[in-house]
């Protein structure tokens, strides 16, 4: 009876603790980083892809999990990570430099269109601000408008003043709420994907036997359009459209 008393003692009390243990955050980080460390990158990888699965996502596990698939040589994971830690955190130079990094030993060399001036410095605010920044500008220059307006009730003189200023906060409201509603779209309406297979070949229709029109490798980058019978179709550049499985590509 004692030994049967024992038994439900580890199974009730004892496993679960133990796998608690297991599945803890922190733990599972600190593991991840020390099997980094080892240079055990294959069990460092699933370290930090446990820490995803329950959901503890962070710039900081994206970007070690990156450097893990960097170092197993599996380019398109890489790349993968670095994306996904670069858009909750656009101003780290760290990540910047790791992804740049990672497309130069992309098979792919994707022409993109070159960005003037005006463009390259519009986009260099744009892309390094997150979602959560940019609705926080916006509603500091909505509320800051709402304040000067009620404040150009009580103060005639000062009237011309605080309308003069509260346009140029309309100016710069209006500005930051396009970039707000672009990042919005870009961030849940439109779907970026990296190829994640040594190669893919990519047809003109959504099964095997359409005509195939080029090939892609690990580690390319193309917009996700739609997606039928497991099959997505994507978008690289005007001339560059087509049909790929759906489990050759991750979503970013």
């Amino acid at each position: 009876m004692k030994k049967i008393l024992a038994f439900y003692f580890l199974i009730f009390f004892i496993f679960p603790g133990i796998l608690m243990a297991a599945d803890n955050p922190e733990e599972l980080y600190k593991k991840g980083n020390s099997n980094y460390g080892d240079e055990d990158y294959a069990q460092a990888v699933s370290s930090y892809e446990k820490l995803l699965e329950i959901n503890e996502v962070s710039p900081e596990v994206f970007y070690n999990l990156g450097n893990s698939y960097f170092k197993l040589k599996k380019i398109g994971k890489d790349v993968l990570n670095y994306e996904r830690a670069l858009r909750m955190d656009p101003r780290d130079r760290d990540i910047r430099f790791n992804l740049k990094l990672a497309r130069s030993m992309a098979v792919d060399k994707i022409d993109t269109a070159e960005r003037g001036f005006a463009l390259s410095v519009i986009f260099f605010l744009y892309d390094r601000m997150t979602l959560n920044e940019l609705t926080a500008i916006c509603s500091f220059f909505y509320l800051a408008i709402i304040l000067l307006l009620i404040f150009s009730i009580f103060f005639v003189s000062k009237r011309r003043v605080v309308f003069y200023t509260a346009g140029s906060f309309g100016v710069m409201l209006l500005v930051f709420f396009i970039f707000l509603s672009a990042k919005f779209k870009d961030e849940n309406f439109a779907k970026t994907g990296i190829i994640v297979v040594e190669k893919v070949d990519v047809r003109s229709g959504p099964k095997e036997d359409y005509l195939l029109q080029f090939t892609l490798h690990e580690g390319a980058k193309a917009s996700v359009i739609k997606k039928v019978q497991g099959w997505y179709e994507i978008d690289l550049s005007r001339d560059l459209k087509g049909w790929i499985p759906e489990t050759s590509v991750d979503i970013i």
